[in-house]
């Protein structure tokens, strides 16, 4: 394919270029079968048309509340087509999170699969803006009776998905341009509600674009486990998949049991990764066919888990710095990249900085925020749905602030260290809740971990360690709390650890740390193990020893040194 220009990068037309060049061609996989380019456009335009049938019209906002399969492709071509706005709405949602994103985004419509027609209940009420709603029944369903089944909203009634269908498959042509809302994408939210970012054809398809070009996988298949309600299964998947004229192969979700053999069933050359998926499957049992599949690369993965993953698995992590708000700001060609970093600056799209907190720029190897000014039109956000205060906050002083802490070594590689609110802050000392866990990671009998901050009786933060087990782990709290002794710097190890059985996630697999914090009493739970009580009461009991030199002690009056930044 040529290079593309922005005028070619809306999402509709490409999708009808597609149909013809490649119309035979697969182009969407599953478990239990395939669809052609061909088949995609068709139904493209049939969904298109019922939704026409139904009112929507350009500018729109239509919430797809749907799982990965191809109805929720459908449907964003259809709305892409019609010059509407696609709203993905994350499959887990409920309540008041389901209410926030379906009445911010000011959503008219909701396709929604029956499996979650029963969370609208309770929200009817609450739900003036929302006039209509699509149920779709899944495998199997009765989208009919689920349809009945909605409670009453102030539209329209409910709508079963097949009638949606009903209304011809001819070719909708509308006059939309790349700079034209596609969608607004609920960011993950790790550290507060989400928020919708504004998100043209343009910088969708551009971060697609960018994708094939740093990884060389041009008309292969994509093997997608992650959500298609955001933007890296979205974007980074299925679009990439549609520009190259490969194919994308779409499961329910990451299950570690059978990847590689999904992997060998769809002969996958690219996997979209999260960061916890590959430490999970270098956890397991080493086995005989470890290196018997077609996969290159994980894309998104850590490229400090390059090592291993080639050793063991002959396959290679690559990392870029990619967000809903941007898409690739930093990257590196296939081939050429750092073990640790995230690449060098997308020149082409984007002009990119390290600054500190009053947005002066910071000298090499110094951390500090990454923030991006767009070289190019509509590859940024517009900003946020409905949030004028935030987007403000975000492009303060012309620069796009990505809330990511950086740093960037002589040779213009950058390397991520954490989220600017995932820093912790104790005893005067700035601590990478990246590098903590990273370490802790280390330990043989732990499969992952989380660190955050809560509060502390000496100001500033204690460090708490959410950890989740091996299975048929034995390990203690004291043990590990040696452990990180022997390998962390004293104002890194833990004050709290809590042996959990797994860590809150976002809709892309982040840890949600805001859920942690917000447990018990702001991160401190009943299940929350104390070093310093634990010490105390061992320090109690007559009949223990006492020895001579004291537990580390707490603050600065312990005698321990106090950091101030300068």
């Amino acid at each position: 394919m040529r290079k593309a220009t922005l005028e070619d990068l809306v999402l509709g037309d490409v999708l009808r270029a597609r149909g013809r060049t490649h119309r035979a061609e697969a182009f969407l996989k599953f478990r239990d079968g395939e669809l052609s380019y061909g088949e995609v456009d068709a139904m493209a335009d049939r969904v298109a048309r019922g939704l026409i049938a139904c009112g929507v019209r350009r500018g729109e906002h239509v919430a797809v509340m749907l799982p990965n399969g191809p109805e929720i492709i459908y449907v964003v071509f259809a709305l892409a087509r019609l010059g509407a706005v696609a709203v993905p709405v994350n499959t887990a949602h409920r309540g008041e999170l389901l209410r926030h994103v379906l009445a911010s985004s000011d959503s008219t419509m909701l396709i929604v699969d029956a499996a979650y027609v029963g969370r609208l209940a309770p929200l009817a009420r609450r739900l003036p803006g929302l006039r209509r709603v699509v149920v779709h029944s899944g495998a199997g369903g009765n989208d009919a009776g689920e349809a009945d089944g909605l409670p009453a909203l102030p539209g329209e009634p409910a709508l079963p998905w097949r009638e949606l269908l009903d209304h011809g498959a001819e070719p909708v042509q509308a006059d939309v341009a790349f700079h034209d809302l596609l969608a607004i994408m609920y960011t993950s939210g790790t550290t507060g509600p989400s928020k919708g970012a504004m998100c043209s054809h343009a910088l969708a398809l551009t971060c697609a674009h960018d994708s094939l070009n740093y990884l060389d996988r041009w008309g292969k298949t994509i093997y997608c486990p992650l959500p298609l309600f955001h933007a890296a299964g979205l974007w980074d998947g299925m679009m990439s998949a549609l520009l190259s004229g490969g194919a994308i192969a779409i499961i329910d979700k990451f299950h570690a049991s059978t990847f590689w053999d999904d992997v060998r069933r769809f002969d996958a050359a690219v996997a979209l990764s999260v960061f916890s998926m590959i430490p999970i499957l270098l956890g397991a049992e080493p086995g005989p066919r470890d290196r018997d599949h077609p996969l290159e690369m994980f894309y998104m993965g850590k490229s400090s888990l390059d090592a291993p993953l080639r050793e063991r698995f002959g396959v290679r992590s690559v990392e870029t710095y990619t967000s809903t708000e941007a898409g690739i700001a930093t990257g590196s060609p296939y081939g050429e990249w750092l073990p640790g970093s995230c690449g060098t600056a997308n020149d082409e799209r984007f002009e990119v900085a390290v600054v500190d907190s009053h947005d002066r720029e910071v000298g090499n190897g110094e951390p500090g925020e990454l923030v991006l000014r767009p070289r190019q039109p509509f590859v940024l956000t517009t900003g946020y749905y409905g949030a004028a205060e935030a987007t403000v906050e975000c492009f303060r002083n012309m620069w796009f602030h990505t809330g990511d802490r950086v740093w960037r070594d002589d040779d213009g590689y950058f390397y991520f260290l954490d989220r600017m609110k995932d820093s912790i802050r104790r005893r005067g000392e700035n601590i990478s809740a990246f590098d903590l866990e990273y370490q802790v990671n280390l330990h043989p009998a732990v499969l992952e971990c989380a660190a955050i901050g809560v509060p502390s009786e000496l100001e500033e933060e204690e460090v708490k360690v959410a950890v989740v087990r091996k299975p048929d782990s034995q390990l203690g709290h004291e043990e590990l709390i040696e452990y990180c002794q022997e390998n962390l710097p004293r104002h890194m190890v833990p004050r709290y650890l809590e042996f959990v059985d797994e860590l809150p996630r976002t809709p892309t697999e982040k840890v949600a740390k805001y859920r942690l914090r917000a447990e018990g009493n702001r991160g401190i739970t009943e299940g929350t193990w104390d070093r310093e009580a634990a010490a105390r009461q061992a320090a109690s009991k007559p009949e223990v020893a006492k020895p001579r030199e004291a537990p580390e002690p707490s603050g600065a009056a312990g005698g321990e040194s106090v950091a101030v930044d300068g």
